[in-house]
């Protein structure tokens, strides 16, 4: 075989496996996005009022036993399909121990989302979770973080196109708090002061990360207050 022939043929070769794993890579991010959806919309429909109730007094005992290392949002990680399937996994075969303690809606940019306690992989590949450990729905600066995604739809991503105004919903199916957004920024990670309690105030801040860059420095903020309250119909 000349060296021509054996050029093209090992070129024809690469551009073939170069091809495969691009459809692999393709193939393995759809997967995650399904899984992740999945896990979400699973979470969501298996929560009732009783099931909430439960979560949040298992919760609450939790943190009186002093077991807050749930909370820390500086010790999560990126997304990788290995953790998301992981997760899928384990909810297969019933071995998840995840319970919502609520339901964020914003529905301005079709966001609906299961809230766990604790910002813990479990509770980010499904959702929202909880930034403090004493916080109640409905008082004080109810502060929620999620998963900024490259697919525009998934977690937390859609908060991209939230603007000033749009309505928040959060739900443990008792209640249903609407608020409406007062201020949208970004900050640094650092300004961890944007979950404290603001005296006087009914709040609620999402945190995620600006972009979906591994390493990203920057926090997406977005700040509501309370403006009316309902019971849900049983």
């Amino acid at each position: 075989m000349t060296p021509r022939k054996r050029w093209v043929k090992w070129g024809s070769f690469g551009l073939l496996l170069m091809f495969l794993v691009g459809c692999g890579l393709v193939l393995l991010g759809l997967t995650q996005n399904f899984s992740v959806i999945h896990l979400g919309d699973k979470a969501k429909h298996e929560m009732t009022a009783a099931s909430v109730q439960k979560a949040t007094k298992q919760a609450r005992r939790r943190v009186a036993r002093g077991q807050t290392a749930a909370f820390d949002y500086g010790k999560t990680s990126q997304l990788t399909p290995l953790t998301v399937g992981s997760y899928g996994l384990r909810e297969l075969f019933g071995n998840s121990a995840y319970r919502a303690v609520g339901e964020l809606r914003v529905p301005a940019v079709g966001l609906d989302l299961p809230i766990g306690v604790g910002v813990s992989d479990a509770v980010l590949v499904r959702g929202a979770g909880t930034l403090k450990a004493d916080q109640r729905m409905g008082t004080g600066n109810y502060a929620l973080a999620g998963h900024y995604m490259t697919a525009k739809r998934l977690l937390f991503s859609p908060l991209a196109g939230v603007r000033e105004g749009n309505n928040i919903y959060l739900t443990d199916k008792q209640q249903t708090y609407r608020y409406k957004v007062t201020r949208v920024w970004v900050t640094n990670r650092y300004h961890v002061e944007v979950i404290d309690d603001v005296p006087g105030k009914k709040m609620v801040t999402l945190v995620t990360c600006a972009t979906a860059n591994r390493g990203e420095q920057n926090r997406l903020v977005i700040r509501g207050e309370r403006q009316a309250v309902k019971q849900v119909a049983v």
